[in-house]
């Protein structure tokens, strides 16, 4: 022990204590650090790793859970979450998002529980799912009925969202994803009553993470609602944090014997819409996991790994969120132009006096409100316009 007391003195001398990110601001996981050229001041890979791990765990801030999770609050995640603060004053604003909100909320509804499912297996195209939510129409199968619940969930959790989380809440919540779409309907709604359950890679059937004992889960989800409703710890954690700390931690229990992953992603919107991030109900942010699902994973991995340090999750979540934020606004621009060049046409039918004044009222709101019917007879092309659907 004095050996090392001396070494870590001589470090602090020397100036060579590493921070917790590198000189790029990356936070980086051993796997990738040992593979790195040894740093000056520092006689092995080794040796850095674990003068890098002494620096973090002096900035870590400890959470109130049965495992030792913590965080450190990196430049990086700090500037992700300052962009997302100042996407839902000033730049929604340039967007007049609320001009469509209802088409833009509606959207997302369906995509976020389309892409919610299709990361459980769901199978049914977007067409198809699109259609089912949109006309109402009854699930026709398995994968149907996923989408469909997830939908019905996430309605939920809007008309919710001012209410304090509960393990009722969350058995309430899991009932409705798993309705008519779980391997055994008794488990619809509770929580898992053995410890036969394991997360397991899909592509060589290697198991990634065993989840803590079922006898735990009751007080489990006691000290989880404290947290997402803001009565734990003592100390300012920021409200996307703490949604994405929500997700990780009922993942990482995983309660169910069935359905985790929905109900998982189904919370995590639940905290965010609790504290007023209005933002979220227009984006879906499971597109953008499903699309990098490998990093989704591994970063579980690396906080398991490396002493539940949920910095790794934090970091990825956060960069998902801000390319459904990206992915919002690309779109609200392109459907802003198409609207615009409809608008311009829709002048010059006017100017020829192909419309009168009473037409192009009708079809100026057809505009405004796509996906509506409205039918101008004789007027082909507007027509089709008018009932544009939801892209």
């Amino acid at each position: 022990m004095g050996e090392l007391v001396k070494l870590v003195v001589e470090k602090v001398q020397l100036g060579a204590i590493p921070s917790a990110t590198d000189k790029k601001g990356r936070y980086l996981h051993w796997d990738k650090i040992r593979h790195l050229e040894v740093p000056e001041a520092f006689d092995s890979i080794e040796q850095y790793w674990h003068f890098l791990q002494f620096s973090r765990t002096g900035q870590q801030k400890i959470l109130p859970f049965t495992e030792a999770f913590s965080y450190v609050l990196t430049d990086d995640i700090q500037k992700n979450i300052h962009q997302i603060d100042s996407n839902m004053h000033g730049s929604v604003e340039s967007k007049n998002i609320g001009n469509n909100k209802d088409r833009y909320i509606i959207r997302s509804l369906m995509d976020e529980a389309i892409s919610s499912s299709q990361l459980e297996g769901a199978a049914t195209t977007r067409k198809v799912a699109r259609d089912m939510l949109r006309h109402n129409k009854a699930p026709e199968d398995y994968s149907q009925r996923m989408i469909y619940n997830n939908y019905q969930a996430i309605n939920f959790i809007n008309e919710h969202k001012h209410d304090d989380l509960t393990p009722k809440l969350i058995l309430e919540l899991h009932k409705i994803v798993t309705d008519n779409a779980i391997d055994n309907p008794d488990d619809a709604g509770r929580f898992r009553q053995d410890d036969d359950i394991n997360v397991v890679d899909m592509g060589t059937g290697s198991i990634l993470h065993h989840p803590p004992e079922y006898q735990s889960l009751p007080d489990r989800m006691k000290v989880l609602c404290n947290f997402a409703n803001g009565n734990t710890p003592n100390y300012f954690v920021h409200p996307i944090i703490r949604a994405i700390i929500v997700h990780f931690t009922l993942a990482y229990d995983h309660p169910f014997a069935d359905g985790n992953g929905r109900t998982t992603r189904a919370l995590f919107y639940w905290v965010i819409l609790k504290n007023n991030y209005w933002l979220f109900q227009y984006i879906t942010l499971s597109t953008y996991i499903k699309k990098a699902q490998g990093q989704y994973g591994e970063s579980f991995l690396m906080v398991e790994s490396d002493n539940f340090d949920l910095t790794y999750f934090i970091n990825s979540q956060l960069k998902f969120i801000n390319q459904a934020i990206k992915g919002l606004f690309d779109y609200v621009d392109k459907k802003q132009q198409e609207q615009q060049q409809a608008t311009e046409l829709l002048n010059v039918y006017l100017s020829d006096g192909k419309l009168n004044s009473r037409q192009a009222m009708l079809i100026q709101h057809s505009i405004k409100h796509l996906g509506k019917f409205i039918q101008l007879k004789g007027i082909k092309y507007l027509k089709i316009l008018a009932m544009q659907p939801l892209n």
